[in-house]
């Protein structure tokens, strides 16, 4: 069994998997062995990175833990940098690479922008008698004070798990309510850790901050009162209201008006949308989801004529393709990638009616004659190249002088090491390239070595083992594993209708 099927997840504190958890931020690349030496991880145009460097750069950081995904991260971090360092200061590279696709990804989303400003007309005025009356119906003032518990289900819970996790904060409610410290419960029970070792405190928040479940419950709570067990999408949640106050008018005034423009915006944006697919009749696929799932995993293989005119969505005079959504998630980051290829199923109809409203959004765009300057295009091409010199600067890539009988990819390649060494460590900030990387990769050749990866594994535990050095987090067995907890409550998702993308 290799490294990559052994590995688990492990309750980690914010330090430890600081560096590791940019791995979503990363672009994927081919995966293979062929054309790589056994010693290799991953090679980029003509660089190598050798297991033997991997693990000199991460196994003398015992925090870091010794995972695949720490792996696969430096390794796509070097193939990043590399690349990078070699069109900053290779000649007249950078002017090589082929921005066109970033380009259409701007000039779409500058289309739809304009198609917003022009059918979002409306008053955004709110006189002082009007924003006083609002104040005053709605209770805009208010703010409460809560502490909670937050009790998670381990992932792929049983019936009989849930109960168990249930039965729990129904304990912890009466023990509560029976006078026992909620503060000390909620720092030994909470799975909440941004606001257990508060003793559970949330601090004051206003209507709409949390998710409506939640934020329910709190406002309806009396001062000290301790609440029923309450079920979000986050766990099951036990609340005792600390205090309860009202903001003076004078002292909102200013944010709510904003607050109620935005508000107002967002659902004149909301009933224009549904103007806009209500007529088109927007239809889902029967086979849609096999053939998305079949696509997200390897957007590379290009589809034959046939398979990439299908159409996953069909709409009133058009439809969208399967060639259409390989070309979409070609040019996704990896944890977009990554999430399409597993979401659940009731969320693959979302997603391909939100990219069949874009198409839909740019033929009404068409239809209204709105264009985006060439002059436009052309400024946004000089910033995107720009933004490459900007980052490689950041990461002090972008003027590397070859020592004394160095060539300039010697020196690149001694350069990206060290950076990267000390990212290991927390030494540097991290300047990730995002949709950045898609044009390097697409102009030079890519490749990482699976079995590489767990090479290098291996060989970061053996040196470990011969240098002492304690591997906080142990090996990466999986044994004893348990689910990351949620974070803190978030703003509450679809309170408002979201703007146009």
């Amino acid at each position: 069994m290799t490294h990559r099927e052994e590995r688990g997840n492990h309750v980690r504190s914010a330090k430890a998997i600081a560096f590791p958890t940019l791995i979503s931020l990363l672009v994927l690349t081919a995966c293979g062995d062929r054309g790589l030496d056994p010693d290799s991880v991953a090679r980029a145009g003509d660089f190598r990175l050798s297991v033997e460097e991997v693990a000199e750069m991460v196994a003398p950081v015992g925090e870091v833990p010794n995972e695949i995904e720490v792996v696969e991260a430096v390794t796509d971090f070097w193939t990043e940098f590399v690349l990078l360092a070699w069109a900053a200061n290779g000649e007249g590279e950078l002017d090589r690479l082929d921005l066109d696709t970033l380009l259409e990804q701007q000039e779409m989303q500058l289309i739809i922008s304009s198609l917003r400003e022009e059918v979002i007309q409306m008053d955004a005025e709110i006189s002082d008698e009007e924003l006083l009356r609002l104040f005053e119906e709605e209770r805009m003032g208010e703010q409460v004070r809560a502490r909670h518990i937050l009790l998670f289900h381990p992932a792929g819970a049983t019936d009989a798990q849930r109960d168990s996790v249930y039965a729990l904060a129904e304990e912890l409610r009466d023990r509560a309510r029976a006078g026992e410290s909620f503060a000390a419960l909620a720092e030994q029970y909470s799975g909440d850790m941004g606001s257990a070792e508060a003793g559970g405190d949330l601090d004051y928040f206003s209507r709409g901050a949390l998710v409506p479940a939640f934020e329910e419950v709190a406002f309806a709570l009396q001062e000290g009162e301790v609440s029923d067990v309450v079920e979000t999408e986050f766990g099951l949640h036990v609340i005792r209201l600390e205090d309860r106050r009202i903001l003076d008018f004078d002292e909102l005034e200013g944010g709510l008006r904003s607050e109620i423009q935005r508000t107002r915006v967002a659902q004149a944006e909301s009933t224009y949308l549904a103007d806009l697919e209500g007529p088109a009749n927007v239809q889902i696929a029967d086979d849609a989801e096999e053939l998305l799932r079949e696509i997200a995993g390897n957007p590379g293989r290009t589809l034959g004529r046939r398979d990439a005119a299908r159409a996953l969505t069909t709409y009133e005079g058009g439809g969208f393709t399967a060639e259409e959504f390989r070309q979409f998630v070609l040019n996704q980051p990896s944890q977009v990638r990554q999430q399409i290829e597993m979401i659940p199923p009731e969320q693959v109809e979302e997603l391909l009616r939100t990219l069949t409203r874009d198409e839909l959004l740019l033929e009404d765009a068409r239809r209204r004659g709105i264009a985006i300057d060439p002059s436009r295009l052309e400024e946004l091409e000089e910033e995107i190249r720009g933004e490459y010199l900007r980052i490689a600067e950041f990461l002090d890539l972008d003027s590397i002088e070859p020592e004394e009988g160095e060539s300039l990819g010697e020196a690149i390649d001694r350069e990206v090491k060290e950076l990267l060494t000390q990212l290991v460590r927390g030494d540097r900030d991290l300047a990730p390239l995002g949709g950045l990387a898609i044009p390097l990769r697409n102009l030079y050749p890519t490749q990482i070595s699976e079995a590489g990866l767990d090479r290098a594994v291996t060989r970061i535990a053996e040196r470990r083992t011969e240098e002492g050095v304690g591997d906080v987090f142990g090996p990466p067995d999986g044994a004893g594993t348990t689910s990351e907890p949620p974070p803190t409550v978030p703003d509450s998702p679809g309170r408002e209708e979201p703007p146009l993308p």
